[in-house]
């Protein structure tokens, strides 16, 4: 991964840029301390990303300024001793929120792993393994536990239908709110 330097709007922005040999298409994102990751064929040339960019500056600057006027909480960054000690916090609150929530459920899980993920709350596997996000204990606790139920539903629907989030509002009927208040953060 390269670092190149591209004009947007009236400024000069540094871009990380992949160069993926399979890539079909070119990709933007921004990382949630706001700097600018542009994924591209290794064959796709400068002056396409050039245009590209020119084409996506209205988004580019929005997001710019979002991320300036509320700051991600993926954005900070923690020490090892902070990491460490925000596990141990995240695991004693899932394991307790999983144990009161799973009296409604009563679904079987595996492992609780809790993680140092860059942009996920939690996850389900296949094997019914739960995993969720160290920061998990630096939410608000009616969003640590919309995150815990929405994974402990996964155990039973591994999708987003209707079934799913019928099985959330059992016991969180204000799931939407909290989901989008998720998004924003």
């Amino acid at each position: 991964m390269e670092v190149k330097q591209f004009k947007i709007g009236q400024n000069i922005y540094d871009i990380k840029l992949k160069r993926r040999k399979y890539a079909k298409y070119i990709r933007l994102s921004m990382e949630p301390d706001g700097s600018l990751v542009l994924t591209a064929a290794k064959t796709y040339p400068l002056f396409l990303i050039r245009r590209f960019l020119a084409s996506r500056q209205k988004w580019i600057l929005k997001h710019l300024d979002d991320v300036k006027l509320r700051p991600s909480i993926f954005a900070t960054k923690h020490s090892i001793a902070e990491i460490n000690k925000y596990k141990k916090q995240t695991r004693q609150l899932v394991t307790e929120r999983l144990e009161y929530f799973n009296q409604f459920y009563n679904l079987k899980y595996n492992r609780i792993a809790i993680r140092n993920q860059k942009s996920r709350w939690g996850s389900c596997s296949a094997k019914k393994n739960l995993n969720f996000n160290y920061r998990l204990c630096l939410l608000a606790p009616e969003l640590s536990d919309c995150v815990i139920v929405h994974e402990l539903c996964h155990l039973k629907e591994m999708n987003h239908s209707v079934r799913f989030w019928k099985l959330v509002s059992q016991t969180i009927p204000n799931y939407k709110i909290l989901e989008k208040r998720l998004k924003d953060i």
